[in-house]
């Protein structure tokens, strides 16, 4: 019999809003509504920051009732030594058993996510062998010692949470051999695989004795890492879950399918997806991936995929959300496919304004869908060549590049599509039939953008005035943002193709981008010039328009591509 739904369904909060009460509470109510049953609380100092552990500062004993019997034993060692973190332990303490008790009430279970390893500062003091020649050792077995005692104490305090979330290999971490610059004769005996291996044993121990789940991402940034944190996730236990990003590296939705969907032996499988939009807008540039979504989860039901987590921010983009833009429609999508995932776009569409209170009445609502479906439907094709150019990631995390070099690192090297489709390895190359193809695509981009700003236009009854001139502003934006990318994409790819081409300079057609590139810097210099104009006369919502359509980025870019000297 065909399988239809997860048995996890999570939502992800990150940074910020994983310590903001309110905000976890609306977020609980939203999630029992919308049939969510797992919250994932994302920092990677989130246990430092909620236990000492009190082993490191004095205390005596094995096993303590609560944080206030250590704390009585150790609160002079802590205003000694750290006296900003002596109260915020269990201060937090207190927050996150709140939490608990109200996400019990909800039948709604608790993971906290982390990238190990993270440490409290004054560890380095109290163990100076930890730093080798000014770097911090990732192989000293300390870090063993220190991550059981961490996890035991937090379990200890702790044991309505269900588990741990965590990723070893991404070097986003204090410490981690992905990035260790440690040159100690341990550090270059040990492989990354072994390192990994270590971490997690040391994790499993104190949280299996817990009785609770140890979830192992496999989030890396090469495949170099993917092999070594993959052949040491086949050989954890089995009651170890693995979380596979949908696509390999990162949320990207022009990548292919992440190859270990389905490759994990025995063990559970969960897999997570962007609602926000990371690397396609920020709900900025709108992104709608029902279909993205119903496509690859219905084939990670095939590959016995058993939950998915949904990611609804990011950590590097304070107060920002997809609860607050037109994304949140992939949060009703995400959902609704979850439980079921031969739901219909048009039931989500129809869910999602009626929940969102965009209908104004009970008259009209199937044209008023109409009209929506046929903006919303479009606005994946859209995101998809905006910053992306030949689906390659050709944006800082949605953000424009200010450099030549800064481009095409991001594209080919740091969010490279060729590690993992290697026919793409001349997606971008300086050639001028590829140059042609890739100019075509922004063009096309162009006309959709204007496209679906003329159809937002279009005469529609039965919508509320409130959202109806809230979505058409979005769309406007939107259009101003693809306009941007545009501009951007082309000043580069031509800048390029005259830099590096093999191809005759001699020729009409080099000479004829030469002319290009001069009336494009000159196009550069009326949009940093409109940019500015508009940061200074509108009061668009969120605050995040403003950072994507950033003029000072323009006058960057501009100013390296003149230094240049192509034209």
């Amino acid at each position: 019999m065909e399988k239809k739904e997860f048995a996890v369904r999570g939502i992800e909060l990150h940074s910020l809003y994983a310590w903001v009460f309110k905000w976890i509470d609306s977020c609980l109510t939203f999630m029992q509504r919308e049939r969510f049953n797992t919250l994932v609380l994302h920092r990677n100092d989130f246990v430092d920051l909620i236990v000492y552990p009190g082993k490191y500062f004095g205390c005596k004993k094995d096993s303590y009732d609560s944080i206030f019997e250590r704390y009585k034993e150790i609160f002079r060692t802590l205003y000694k030594f750290t006296p900003t973190r002596r109260s915020g332990p269990y201060q937090r303490r207190a927050f996150l058993k709140r939490v608990l008790t109200i996400a019990k009430k909800r039948g709604i279970s608790i993971y906290v996510e982390n990238k190990e390893l993270y440490f409290p500062e004054i560890l380095l003091e109290f163990y100076p062998e930890l730093v080798k020649n000014g770097k911090i050792c990732a192989t000293d077995p300390f870090w063993i010692e220190f991550l059981k005692e961490k996890y035991r104490e937090f379990f200890a305090e702790f044991p309505e949470v269900d588990g741990i979330i965590t990723a070893p290999a991404t070097g986003e971490s204090k410490v981690s051999i992905t990035s260790n610059r440690c040159t100690c004769e341990r550090c270059r005996n040990t492989s990354r695989a072994e390192w990994f291996k270590n971490v997690l044993e040391a994790m499993y121990e104190p949280i299996h004795a817990a009785g609770k789940k140890l979830v192992v991402r496999d989030f890396v940034f090469n495949p170099e890492a993917h092999k070594a944190i993959a052949s040491v996730m086949e050989n954890l236990p089995s009651d170890v879950v693995i979380s596979l990003k949908n696509t390999p590296h990162d949320y990207y939705p022009t990548f292919p399918e992440n190859p270990r969907i389905g490759n994990v032996g025995d063990h559970e499988q969960w897999l997570e997806f962007d609602a926000m939009g990371q690397y396609f807008g920020w709900g900025i540039g709108i992104a709608n991936l029902a279909d993205d979504y119903r496509r690859r989860m219905k084939s990670a039901l095939e590959k016995g995929a058993d939950g998915i987590i949904l990611r609804t921010d990011w950590e590097s983009l304070d107060g920002h959300t997809a609860f607050r833009t037109q994304n949140k429609v992939n949060l009703y999508a995400a959902g609704m496919l979850s439980n079921n995932v031969n739901t219909t776009n048009h039931d989500i569409y129809d869910h999602y304004l009626s929940s969102e209170g965009w209908y104004a009445g009970k008259d009209n609502r199937e044209k008023t869908l109409e009209y929506y479906t046929s903006i919303i439907d479009r606005t994946w094709p859209l995101a998809s060549k905006t910053m992306f150019v030949n689906s390659c990631v050709f944006s800082d995390s949605s953000l424009m590049p200010i450099s030549y070099e800064h481009a095409f690192w991001l594209a080919e090297e740091k969010n490279s599509l060729k590690d993992w489709i290697p026919e793409k390895s001349d997606a971008l190359a300086p050639k001028r039939e590829r140059l042609e193809e890739n100019l075509q695509e922004i063009d096309r981009s162009l006309k959709e953008a204007d496209a679906l700003y003329q159809l937002s236009l279009e005469e529609v009854v039965g919508l509320t005035a409130e959202k109806l001139s809230g979505f058409r502003d979005a769309i406007l934006i939107q259009k101003y943002y693809v306009e941007l990318f545009a501009l951007v994409k082309k000043v580069l790819l031509t800048a390029r193709y005259l830099k590096e081409t093999e191809e005759s300079h001699e020729s009409e057609y080099y000479k004829g981008k030469q002319a290009t590139l001069k009336g494009l810097l000159s196009n550069l210099d009326s949009e940093e010039e409109f940019l500015r104009h508009f940061g200074e006369t509108t009061e668009f919502h969120p605050h995040t328009i403003y950072t994507l359509l950033d003029p000072d980025r323009v006058h960057c870019l501009k100013k390296d591509i003149e230094e240049k000297n192509l034209v």
